[in-house]
């Protein structure tokens, strides 16, 4: 009798065991899927809206108009005279050069998620460059021939690109972060412009009878660089092609900006950009949500 009382209270033990591990199993295992269901939730626009964040329409077209003058560092220039070699002379003539760029273009957007936008961009570049420099170009005889070269070109062409911006923020704050990259095939060059513009900007919003007002600062950089090529015919040397090869000389620009949503429909944007140097910066856009 006493070994049956024993096996009955081992068996007891035993299924009290199992039924705490299988719940502890359990638990574990709800616990997982509601940590999963939080992430996904996390990444569902509803998620949001349960908590009384108010986000942008998905979906966006828009018309930018951007205006940028900025001074720029010549790294190389090389000269070529009818069909001699072509020869670097960067290091002993200074040249400046200075571009006033507008870029123009439509642009597409999408939230595909609640804090990340990725965009495509459309449109055409139109850019007045001016060079000014001094030659001493050396003849097969005689003395050095001084040789002033100034130029003002006006190029354009189309332009395109994509970009996305993340977004972080608060009931009375928001932080953002944007790269883009954009190539333009302008009409005088062979070969392209490729550009990254990469930027940052913290600032405030607020609400006001469905109307979202926002306002930043922030800092951009730009990486830019493109060869300007040059071919006229000179006196006693005939043809002559110069390839300047250059880049920003400060890539860095401070911002300030606003926007005004009418409605969560319509977005007017104003964004106003200097080094307190060489470079200015003028962003204007109109976008509309569905």
């Amino acid at each position: 009798m006493k070994s049956q009382k024993h096996l009955m209270i081992i068996l007891i033990l035993v299924s009290l065991i199992a039924l705490k591990g299988a719940d502890v199993q359990a638990q574990e295992t709800a616990s997982a899927a509601n940590k999963e269901s939080a992430a996904t939730n996390f990444l569902q626009r509803e998620w949001y809206a349960e908590r009384g964040v108010e986000l942008p329409r998905p979906f966006g077209v828009g018309v930018n108009a951007i205006f940028m003058e900025r001074d720029i560092t010549v790294t190389d220039v090389s000269v070529t005279v009818g069909n001699l070699p072509s020869q670097s002379i960067s290091d002993r003539f200074d040249f400046a050069v200075s571009n006033r760029t507008m870029l123009s273009m439509v642009r597409l957007d999408a939230w595909v998620l609640p804090f990340l936008d990725v965009y495509a961009m459309f449109g055409k570049t139109r850019t007045d460059t001016s060079l000014s420099t001094t030659l001493n170009l050396r003849p097969p005889n005689g003395d050095p021939i001084p040789v002033t070269v100034e130029t003002d070109q006006q190029v354009d062409g189309p332009l395109y690109g994509g970009g996305a911006t993340l977004v972080f923020g608060g009931n009375k704050w928001f932080a953002m972060a944007d790269a883009n990259y954009s190539r333009s095939d302008l009409d005088t060059f062979d070969g392209t412009i490729d550009a990254w513009f990469l930027s940052s900007r913290i600032g405030w919003h607020r609400t006001i009878k469905r109307n979202q007002v926002r306002l930043w600062g922030g800092v951009a950089y730009i990486d830019a660089k493109r060869t300007l090529t040059i071919k006229t015919d000179l006196p006693v040397f005939g043809s002559t092609t110069v390839e300047v090869e250059q880049e920003p000389a400060d890539p860095v620009t401070y911002q300030i900006g606003g926007s005004l949503s009418l409605n969560r429909r319509w977005d007017l944007l104003v964004e106003a950009g200097s080094n307190f140097d060489d470079a200015r910066l003028l962003v204007l856009s109109a976008s509309i949500r569905f």
